[in-house]
């Protein structure tokens, strides 16, 4: 049976692909972006306005105001830096 969908600070988050947000959705949360293009956009990490949590990996579209949230991944980083690298060891194995 496949994960449930989680609620992470009001916003709900997929289990089975990125969840496509925008930035309005995510006016409460950080959104950092490393300037290294990935899928169409920059590779980067949001963190909840929740005191203990940690980063969630993203590809964010600036242009066009969009963020994809990599929350499927079950992986979180205590640093930005630590969850832009999620895609870096994707490629590593062979994902996309």
């Amino acid at each position: 049976m496949a994960e449930k969908n989680k609620i992470v600070a009001g916003i709900k988050l997929r289990s089975d692909r990125p969840t496509t947000l925008t930035f309005h959705d995510l006016f409460q949360w950080v959104i950092w972006q490393f300037p290294r293009p990935e899928q169409k956009g920059l590779c980067g990490a949001v963190r909840p306005p929740l005191t203990d949590h940690d980063w969630i990996p993203a590809i964010i579209q600036a242009g066009n105001k969009r963020v994809y949230v990599h929350a499927h991944a079950g992986e979180t980083f205590p640093t930005p830096e630590l969850a832009a690298e999620y895609f870096n060891e994707g490629k590593k194995a062979g994902q996309t």
